[in-house]
């Protein structure tokens, strides 16, 4: 048995419309494609609003972080390093 189709190529193509059934499936696509392209833009420019918004609060919990550290050292220090001077007797 010979395992060739007796059937053209071209006569394959006419009665199966794959001209048209790829138009369709590619405007589909198309169509689909631009609703995502729709959707993400709006969804892009929230998300990057919110990480903004999310990095100026992270840098100013740092900066308030670094304010109160620097006071505990500066505390540390004025109080443990350099002791209270002594009064000097004046003899009066």
């Amino acid at each position: 048995m010979s395992s060739l189709s007796i059937h053209p190529v071209e006569y394959l193509k006419v009665h199966l419309h794959y001209e048209e059934m790829n138009k369709g499936l590619l405007r589909a696509l198309r169509l689909l494609l631009g609703e995502l392209h729709d959707s993400s833009q709006k969804i892009v420019s929230t998300v990057a609003v919110l990480l903004a918004t999310g990095m100026v609060v992270f840098a100013l919990i740092q900066v308030g972080a670094s304010v109160s550290q620097t006071a505990s050292y500066d505390s540390a220090i004025s109080e443990m390093v350099v002791p209270p001077l002594q009064e000097i007797p004046t003899g009066v």
